[in-house]
C-alpha cells in the first residue's frame, strides 16, 4: 500500500474518531440533566425516607413528630397526551405552546421519567412557571 492511502486512511480514521466522540458528548450532555434529576431524587429520598421520624430542633429527644406531607416520586407510566411517543422534539416544543399547565406537567413528568430530553424538560418547566 503507497504511503499516501496509508495517510488518507488514517485521516480518515481520525476524522471518524472525532464524529464518535462529538456523538458521544452530544449524547451525553442530553442524558445529563435526567441522570442528575434521577441521583439527586435517590439521595433525597435515602437522607429524608417518609416513614422516618423526625426530631424537633430545641425540644426534647424523646418527642418524635412524623412528617405529614409526602412528596410522591415521579413515576408517570402513561403517555400524557395520545401519540406523545410518536412526536419528535421539535413538535413536542410546538405542542407545549398550545396545551395546559396540567399537560405541561405530564409532559415534564414523563420526560423525566423516559426520554430525558433536557430542551423538552427545559421548555416544560419555563411553560409551568411562567
Amino acid at each position: 500500500m503507497p504511503s499516501f492511502q496509508i495517510t488518507d486512511r488514517i485521516k480518515q480514521d481520525v476524522r471518524n474518531a472525532r464524529a464518535i466522540g462529538e456523538f458521544t458528548v452530544k449524547i451525553g450532555a442530553q442524558k445529563l440533566p435526567g441522570i442528575i434529576w434521577s441521583v439527586v431524587s435517590r439521595m433525597r429520598s435515602s437522607a429524608y425516607p417518609v416513614s422516618a421520624p423526625r426530631v424537633r430542633p430545641g425540644e426534647d429527644e424523646t418527642v418524635l413528630v412524623t412528617p405529614t406531607v409526602a412528596v410522591a416520586p415521579l413515576t408517570r407510566t402513561t403517555e400524557p397526551c395520545d401519540g406523545y411517543d410518536l412526536l419528535t422534539g421539535t413538535q413536542i416544543l410546538d405542542l407545549l405552546q398550545s396545551v395546559s399547565d396540567a399537560t405541561a406537567r405530564g409532559i415534564l413528568e414523563y420526560e423525566c421519567t423516559h426520554r430525558n430530553r433536557a430542551v423538552i424538560i427545559a421548555a416544560a418547566q419555563s411553560r409551568i412557571t411562567v
